[in-house]
């Protein structure tokens, strides 16, 4: 199924009626001297991950969110870590919650370096990249009333009171969300990085930026402190269902057994709490047994209808608990968009090639 057109992304799905919060943004959590995460609390508007890395001088900050609200949140929190400017901001990818919010920081940082790597400045204003860029502002700003109306009729058929009030409290985020959609000052990188490492020294920090391969997109940068042994990966990562939509499912495998070499002991994913390397082998190992399944369904002559369910409960008892932690992104949510990626993606590029 294409996801252009529509706001509420399968990459980003929160249940209509689920609970979320209205306070804390983001809880900031230490990972190593002087290098933080960013964990996005649940929103129906949903916020990605960050990194902060303080250094001698000033802050270097991965990813930017959904929003420009959140980033502002953000912000405020690291004001009360140092005073020394953000001098970087690095996005791991194009889409829409992890780089909507980069305004704020060029706001306030006079002289900002925005990176990313070469294929996301591309993809950043390409009309058919994908759930993220430009051109998926235009298609968030379209889909959002649509789906203001359809939470205001939830709000009416509610059944409970606790039903009510979550679809009510995500209402108002939705609506907040529209508003700020509406003056958006898309800000573009200012460096595009296109080698397997690029090396920045940040007085008293050295931070590389890989490029390890096809994965979550074309163009995803891991962020890697040797010294520090963390690397921030972007949604090439994360700790609940991965989304395949805009993703290179073989490649991606291949992508995750070249981290496995880097030297690292935590990883700040894109979405999901703080996690050590053996999510990589999860992850990993996951794509590989979806992509066989699928695979021999379809050999079998199954449709892309019949193979879902199957697959899905074939693959449940290994991965649904470790891919259902959080209040969104879960297994049962998201399986069915990634069996129809993989088969998609695989099985008919296969049918077709021969």
């Amino acid at each position: 199924m294409s996801t252009h057109g529509m706001q509420r992304d399968p990459c980003c799905v929160f249940p209509a009626d689920g609970k979320t919060v209205t306070k804390d943004l983001f809880e900031l959590k230490p990972v190593a001297d002087g290098v933080y995460a960013a964990i996005a609390a649940p929103q129906y508007k949903v916020n990605s991950n960050a990194a902060v890395i303080l250094t001698n001088d000033g802050v270097v900050v991965i990813d930017s969110h959904s929003k420009p609200s959140a980033a502002r949140a953000l912000y405020q929190e690291i004001r009360g870590l140092t005073k020394n400017p953000v001098h970087k901001l690095i996005n791991t990818h194009f889409h829409w919650d992890h780089w909507q919010g980069n305004e704020v920081y060029a706001e306030f940082s006079t002289n900002l370096e925005i990176i990313v790597s070469e294929r996301t400045r591309e993809h950043l204003t390409n009309p058919d990249a994908g759930v993220g860029g430009i051109p998926h502002i235009a298609r968030q700003l379209a889909a959002l009333p649509q789906e203001i109306e359809q939470l205001k009729e939830q709000i009416l058929r509610a059944t409970s009171s606790e039903q009510k009030a979550n679809l009510e409290t995500n209402l108002q985020q939705t609506e907040a969300f529209f508003e700020e959609l509406k003056s958006l000052k898309p800000t573009l990188p200012t460096r595009a990085v296109s080698g397997s490492v690029t090396t920045l020294n940040e007085h008293g920090r050295e931070i590389q930026l890989l490029l390890l391969g096809r994965a979550h997109t074309d163009g995803d940068v891991f962020i890697y402190l040797p010294k520090e042994k963390v690397i921030a990966t972007g949604d090439a990562l994360v700790d609940w269902m991965p989304f395949l939509g805009d993703g290179y499912p073989e490649d991606w495998i291949q992508t995750l057994h070249a981290l496995e070499q880097v030297d690292f002991t935590h990883i700040i994913p894109g979405h999901g709490d703080v996690v050590t390397k053996e999510r990589v082998t999860f992850l990993r190992e996951y794509l590989t047994a979806l992509i066989t399944a699928v695979q021999h369904a379809a050999a079998a002559g199954a449709s892309l209808e019949e193979m879902t369910s199957t697959v899905a409960d074939q693959l449940a008892p290994q991965y649904e608990q470790g891919m259902s932690k959080y209040p969104m992104g879960q297994y049962r949510d998201r399986i069915g968009t990634n069996v129809e990626a993989v088969y998609r993606k695989v099985v008919n590029k296969l049918s077709a090639e021969r």
